[in-house]
């Protein structure tokens, strides 16, 4: 994306409630994850290759996953207001990977992109949070799975540990790792109401309220349909659907209003990348047309040449009409292209009409000598010669 879009940032509070130990059985992938040789931490392949040498199933990939990006990842307090001069997740990795410090999207995109490495099917998500029983309206990045078809949600930043005094303090937990939907929403408020990965979704009211009722209420939303879809759409189409979704659920608070404003100016970017990207496919089609004319204008030339020598030396009657042809074939697929292209631009107009010109003269020129050659093909072999007396060197036939 462009320089400028919208980027997410996270600074902890005084503390997180407590949670239990590791349960036991992730016990394996932690100490795995923990072990983990310097090595093969500087990329996310040659990380993911190591997990998989060691782990098996799925829910033991991502509990290696989460660890490791929680553990070996510091929280950059420094930055934690600072907007990033790229969003592109590549540039965010490496730097990640290198400094060993990252705000939440440092975290969400490392742990995103060794799930992707191993074939796990995930989402880096964006949204704000509730912390310490209230809404805080700071943009944060979280990730979401699907293990064993269900989904689950992930936030390694939050489990790394807590800021206090502005200082972070590693403090590992388990209480944001493999987390069920109607848990997570407690405290994770994703912008795009598909991500809450629920057939009630909450709406931001319900949320700040923190009203969250045992028994489902609302209208239904089949959301795994709705992945499904999003999952076959180009960038710029899941942006058009992510921001109808937000304005359905409501944008009620300045938080969702940037968002907002972010994925407008997005569509505005691609809607013109769209447009420079028709037009070019337009100028190409248009040169395509002009290469099929040139080839046929230097096939008609030679079918010319060959006329004016009265067919010397001769040549099978197949050969000459195939000559002829072969330059109404290039000719016709000029004409086709031009037939499909409509411009916008006035510049590129003039240069369809210009040549759909040209190729007017030319293609009656070879009209002219398919009727020749018809005539020429019906005449006895040793009165052909004569013909050519009748026509003038460009096949136009004397009155």
């Amino acid at each position: 994306m462009n320089k400028g879009a919208f980027f997410f940032f996270f600074f902890f509070f005084l503390h997180f409630s407590a949670f239990p130990q590791t349960r036991q059985e992730f016990a394996n992938a932690d100490i795995i994850a923990a072990s983990a040789p310097d090595s093969v931490e500087s990329s996310i392949n040659s990380l993911s290759d190591y997990f998989l040498e060691y782990l098996a199933s799925e829910k033991e990939l991502i509990r290696a996953f989460y660890f490791w990006t929680a553990n070996k990842i510091e929280y950059d307090t420094e930055n934690k207001f600072n907007f990033s001069s790229s969003d592109n997740p590549a540039t965010i990795i490496s730097e990640t990977l290198k400094k060993r410090r990252a705000v939440c999207q440092g975290y969400s995109e490392v742990f995103h992109a060794l799930c992707d490495a191993a074939g796990i099917e995930n989402y880096v998500i964006q949204g704000y949070t509730r912390q310490n029983g209230s809404v805080v309206y700071i943009n944060h990045a979280w990730v979401v799975a699907r293990i064993d078809t269900t989904w689950y949600f992930f936030d390694p930043t939050w489990g790394s540990g807590v800021v206090t005094n502005g200082k972070f303090i590693r403090k590992f937990t388990n209480e944001y790792f493999l987390v069920k939907p109607a848990v997570f929403i407690k405290s994770h408020m994703p912008f795009d109401p598909i991500w809450q990965c629920l057939y009630y979704p909450f709406s931001p009211e319900k949320f700040a309220q923190s009203n969250f009722p045992a028994k489902a209420i609302g209208n239904y939303f089949y959301y795994p349909d709705s992945i499904g879809v999003y999952k076959q759409l180009s960038t710029y189409e899941k942006q058009a659907a992510v921001l109808r979704r937000i304005e359905g659920n409501g944008v009620v608070n300045n938080s969702i209003m940037a968002y907002e404003q972010y994925l407008k100016n997005c569509l505005e970017i691609g809607r013109i990348n769209r447009q420079n990207e028709i037009q070019n496919e337009l100028v190409n089609q248009f040169n395509l047309a002009v290469n099929h004319y040139n080839t046929g204008t230097s096939l008609f030339n030679r079918y010319i040449n060959y006329w004016n020598r009265q067919f010397n030396p001769l040549r099978p009657d197949k050969e000459i009409k195939q000559m002829l042809d072969t330059c109404d074939f290039q000719l016709a697929g000029s004409h086709k292209i031009l037939s499909e292209i409509n411009p916008s631009e006035e510049t590129l107009n003039k240069n369809i009409e210009a040549l759909l010109s040209s190729l007017h003269d030319i293609q009656k020129k070879v009209e002219d000598h398919k009727a020749f050659l018809r005539n020429y093909f019906a005449t006895p072999k040793n009165s052909r010669a004569s013909l050519f007396r009748k026509y003038t060197w460009m096949g136009i036939q004397v009155k």
